[in-house]
């Protein structure tokens, strides 16, 4: 129904807008491109985990000594050096890749895990740059800026790839019951890592619980979405208030279960918490974000965080909306916005949740 609408206000605006008008409408932004084409391809590139595999064949190792594996591949095989810079010499930037001096550097404002990261993405575009091209050749992503941006994103894949190895990574999540906890200490990566590298596994014959995955900041936007599932990502800010993925900043750490169900009926199990972000400076304090992962209701009772939930479709499912400004619900108990305004000169005593708020005829529309 949302689909259908988009696509309805889309052919008004194209049949009122000028000659130019729906060349500009039916533009993606890069974001919307480069999700699409992760989404079109199930968010699983098994080229990329192939070559993973094979690096991780050539150079065995245990999930501790990864960084230093990683080293000795950049130095031997490519000639780079790997060096740690404090953030008074990297300004805002966190790594700076010198191609010409065959240095790398990263800032001393990265953990371990996050170094060890950019290192596998590093290689990826030295050892594995023709495997990014062959998957973006025929792709249609619309610009170079996009492609590069593509690149950049498969980069990071095969990171996630080589540092939690497919059959390995899925063998545990199906043991711990995806608990991201033991995810992540198994694999020595992030929470962040483990749970975006949960939506990737969907290789054919053998396949793990199909996830979403959503990254916002503390005004809503979306910082990052990937998607195996059916479930619809707002790519601007108006996310739901109702979905804990917001009430997650209040309870920083603390992962917050809950099942929701959508305006069309579908129902998910969603599982949200903060995720910290890089602090170099007295400037960059406090850029907490909040992490979303989800699958669809029918598979969550494969996932811990899911016991005790009532998980059956007459369950106490919350009800959300995918954006706010196109939310179709009514009597929501938190609307930030008004629908289907009436014309200015009239009284209305409407119902907001537990609220009444009443509007005077003098009242005055903008």
């Amino acid at each position: 129904k949302l689909y259908k609408s988009h696509h309805t206000t889309l052919e008004k605006m194209m049949q009122l807008g000028t000659e130019r008008m729906p060349d500009e409408l039916l533009r993606s932004s890069p974001g919307t491109t480069i999700h699409d084409f992760f989404r079109d391809n199930s968010n699983h590139f098994d080229l990329l985990e192939q070559a993973a595999e094979s690096l991780a064949h050539e150079e065995p190792h245990e999930p501790d000594d990864v960084q230093f594996v990683l080293k000795r591949r950049l130095q031997q095989r490519h000639g780079f050096s790997v060096m740690t810079s404090p953030v008074e010499k990297m300004g805002d930037s966190l790594r700076i890749f010198d191609e010409e001096q065959k240095i790398i550097r990263l800032s001393e404002a990265l953990d371990h895990q996050n170094r060890t990261f950019q290192l596998a993405h590093i290689l990826c575009f030295t050892e594995f740059g023709d495997i990014l091209n062959t998957l973006t050749t025929d792709a249609n992503l619309y610009s170079p800026a996009n492609v590069k941006r593509c690149h950049v994103e498969l980069a990071n894949y095969f990171a996630a790839a080589f540092l939690m190895p497919y059959d390995a990574f899925l063998d545990k999540a199906e043991e711990t019951r995806y608990d991201l906890d033991r995810l992540a200490a198994a694999f020595a990566v992030s929470i962040e890592q483990a749970a975006q590298r949960l939506t990737t596994l969907q290789r054919d014959g053998r396949r793990g619980v199909p996830f979403f995955f959503l990254r916002i900041d503390k005004a809503g936007n979306v910082t990052k979405r990937f998607n195996a599932t059916s479930f619809s990502i707002a790519e601007y800010g108006g996310a739901c208030p109702v979905w804990n993925v917001h009430v997650a900043f209040r309870t920083p750490g603390v992962l917050l279960p809950q099942l929701v169900e959508l305006p069309d009926g579908q129902q998910f199990f969603t599982i949200s918490r903060t995720t910290e972000r890089p602090v170099y400076s007295m400037e960059t304090q406090d850029r907490r974000l909040a992490i979303a992962l989800g699958c669809e209701s029918q598979h969550a009772h494969r996932v811990i965080y899911a016991n005790g939930l009532d998980l059956s479709p007459s369950g106490a499912a919350s009800k959300i909306g995918i954006n706010c400004h196109l939310c179709p619900r009514e009597g929501c108990s938190q609307p930030p916005h008004q629908h289907n305004l009436p014309s200015s000169n009239w009284m209305s005593h409407e119902p907001c949740g537990s609220y009444t708020f009443t509007i005077s005829p003098s009242y005055k529309l903008p």
